[in-house]
């Protein structure tokens, strides 16, 4: 995994406000990260944050303000729609409502079968093998081509978005909050589904998701976002067993712990206030009004997203690293 696969450089994304409040809104504020060929990235921050309009920014279905995006060592960021057709089959996305992302009107086979039909990928018989064979990988039966989204639950639309997104052999999948709308059953199905997909074709995947206890389990690293901007980027396990930004410490606090589980028992932190509003972002680091460490130059200094051991930090009053045990580290 050392291999850059995608890379975003200084990315902003804003939007115009229309109305009586006019002006601009930086939904993403000059986000930089890498992601290695066969990892799984996982960005996670509260509803608002910027993260799924920071993976649109990455598939180019959005345009970017400014700042770059690479994708497999070609600049993507200024591409028009044709120059971006080649691309398109390499960088696929999964959605987060797996019913509102499949056309009603569509029977399942010709969803999967589209973008091959779009990119002219084979003849008729070739399609048609295909997506028998994409139906199976994703755990149905070919028969079930002839039928309607509205016939399947929620947790296999969302397999069919998934036998869509490798229709044309990609090589970056980004999945946004693939399973927040599914039932905590039915999201290990998809989780373990991705795993495999992923080990099978050699994926890499950025993941985006605002539940915290999702992404530890199939994260290599982990990209922490508020307000717009990167606040930590380390190891998953190393940001999950001793976080450095005190907003990471926050999130995970909140995760539900079972009894008798092996990790220490986390001290519970609860923010205060509310998220500021993007269109009006704090002076400073925009975390200081809710973090229960800031201090005067918090509030006049924003913080520089500072790289040491691996482990990448925008805080000016970091929490203490501990050393990590080998039980901790999967040794």
């Amino acid at each position: 995994m050392s291999e850059t696969i995608l890379r975003a450089d200084d990315v902003v994304k804003q939007f115009a406000l229309r109305g009586r409040h006019r002006g601009t809104i930086k939904a993403v504020d000059g986000v930089s990260l890498e992601v290695k060929a066969g990892e799984t990235l996982g960005i996670v921050g509260e509803s608002g944050c910027g993260k799924s309009t920071f993976g649109q920014c990455l598939t180019r279905l959005v345009d970017v303000t400014s700042g770059t995006i690479q994708f497999e060592g070609t600049d993507i960021s200024k591409l028009s729609r044709r120059q971006l057709r080649p691309v398109r089959s390499r960088l696929q996305m999964v959605f987060q409502d797996p019913y509102s992302s499949l056309n009603p009107r569509m029977r399942v086979g010709d969803i999967v079968a589209e973008p091959m039909r779009i990119h002219k990928t084979g003849d008729r018989r070739a399609i048609q093998a295909r997506v028998a064979d994409l139906l199976e990988r994703v755990g149905f039966d070919a028969s079930m081509a002839g039928r309607f989204p509205h016939e399947f639950s929620g947790g296999q639309r969302q397999r069919i978005g998934i036998a869509r997104a490798l229709a044309l052999n990609p090589s970056v999948l980004v999945a946004d909050e693939p399973v927040s709308a599914l039932d905590v059953s039915v999201q290990a199905q998809v989780l373990n589904l991705l795993a495999d997909l992923q080990d099978e074709f050699g994926l890499t995947y950025v993941f985006i998701a605002h539940d915290l206890g999702v992404v530890e389990h199939v994260s290599d690293r982990v990209a922490v976002m508020y307000l717009g901007e990167i606040v930590e980027l380390a190891d998953a396990e190393e940001l999950y067993a001793s976080p450095a930004h005190h907003y990471t410490a926050a999130l995970l606090s909140a995760i539900p712990q079972l009894d008798g589980e092996a990790e220490p028992e986390r001290e519970r932190i609860v923010l205060t206030g509310d998220v500021p509003s993007p269109a009006n972002k704090p002076s400073g680091c925009p975390f200081h009004p809710r973090c229960p460490a800031a201090t005067e130059i918090c509030r006049t200094e924003h913080p520089v997203l500072h790289e040491e051991g691996g482990r990448a930090v925008a805080c000016h009053h970091p929490l203490p690293l501990r050393v990590l045990s080998s039980a901790e580290r999967g040794a």
